[in-house]
């Protein structure tokens, strides 16, 4: 019985880091959010500062699909974005007015739970911090240039004739034109869900969209604008489907349902030896991923619409079971 409630607990703990208020789904086919009027919000300024919360769920981005989170990318004289490369790598770059770039590549992104970053230019050094822990930094120079042809856009960074586009959730966005210190980091994150607690007396703040905006995967067909909290640069939705369990506003705490989809179910778990997994199609394979996104066994199916899983040797704790490639449900190892 006591270890029964310590995996309970260890759910429960699971499943608390995902507590946000509202945030958007976006389903990586087309969503994004485009800033208008936010080209030049940072002419010639040589102190940036951009953060996100987000909720990645794309596990196999490559190119030419990379996952595209946030910022600004003109590939000339102006780029300031994060971009997932891998199930595990973020790309932070900042490029300047006379286009160096300096690129943080940084292998610590957790796929299917929130991550808080910030990014950082000080105008002698280029940050990436992963919550109130810095965890890069490289030598960097410039400033943003006096005209910039590119809007700040969530949901999608473009290359050349690329789009690439989030799969996950987005939450918490905020665009300074001043190096946030790593007092000003720890502060925000020890408010809460991670929000800016005053918005309006923050001079330096330039957008700050907090997404409590709603009903957490009901019908939200009016509500196509990400109100900005100081009322100056509103983001316009474009292709969600506003209703419906993706491409939607969300909302939490997020239920088991929003990992396991209705076409499959697994059990028991938790799980001592055996995991079965049974759906509505049929199975052609399954991959089990710890909680940092690394793969940990594969297994084929024989396209029925049950299988099982060898997962004695597993060490206790949470994994994530890959159902033909795209399905994904939580499960725990006893």
């Amino acid at each position: 019985m006591i270890k029964k409630l310590l995996f309970s607990a260890l759910i429960l703990a699971s499943c608390s880091g995902f507590a946000q208020d509202n945030y958007l789904d976006f389903d990586g086919i087309d969503d994004f959010i485009d800033v208008a009027g936010s080209e030049n919000i940072l002419a010639n300024k040589n102190t940036i500062s951009m953060s996100c919360k987000v909720y990645p769920t794309n596990a196999f981005p490559g190119f030419p699909a990379f996952n595209g989170l946030l910022g600004y990318r003109n590939e000339a004289n102006f780029d300031f974005y994060l971009i997932q490369l891998s199930f595990d790598t973020i790309e932070a770059r900042f490029r300047n007015s006379a286009g160096i770039q300096y690129t943080i590549v940084y292998n610590g992104l957790i796929l299917d739970q929130w991550n808080h970053f910030f990014l950082v230019y000080t105008g002698t050094a280029l940050q990436l911090y992963q919550g109130a822990t810095l965890v890069n930094s490289i030598s960097a120079s410039g400033s943003a240039p006096a005209n910039n042809n590119s809007t700040f856009k969530i949901g999608l960074i473009q290359f050349q004739s690329y789009d690439w586009y989030h799969r996950g959730y987005m939450d918490e966005v905020s665009l300074w034109n001043k190096a946030l210190t790593a007092s000003d980091i720890s502060a925000i994150m020890a408010n809460g869900a991670g929000e800016i607690a005053n918005p309006g007396f923050e001079n330096n703040l330039m957008l700050y969209y907090k997404f409590n905006q709603g009903t957490a995967y009901g019908t939200n067909t009016g509500i196509s604008t990400l109100n900005d909290e100081n009322f100056a640069y509103d983001g316009q939705l474009n292709n969600f489907a506003l209703t419906g369990d993706n491409s939607n506003w969300g909302g939490i705490p997020l239920s088991a349902a929003t990992f396991a989809n209705q076409q499959f179910s697994v059990y028991p778990n938790p799980a001592a030896a055996t995991l079965a997994i049974q759906g509505k199609t049929a199975i052609s394979a399954v991959r089990v991923f710890d909680l940092a996104g690394r793969l940990i066994l594969t297994q084929q199916a024989d396209f029925s619409n049950r299988t099982s899983i060898d997962i004695a040797n597993l060490t206790s704790g949470v994994y994530i079971a890959e159902i033909n490639g795209q399905k994904r449900i939580r499960f725990v190892k006893e």
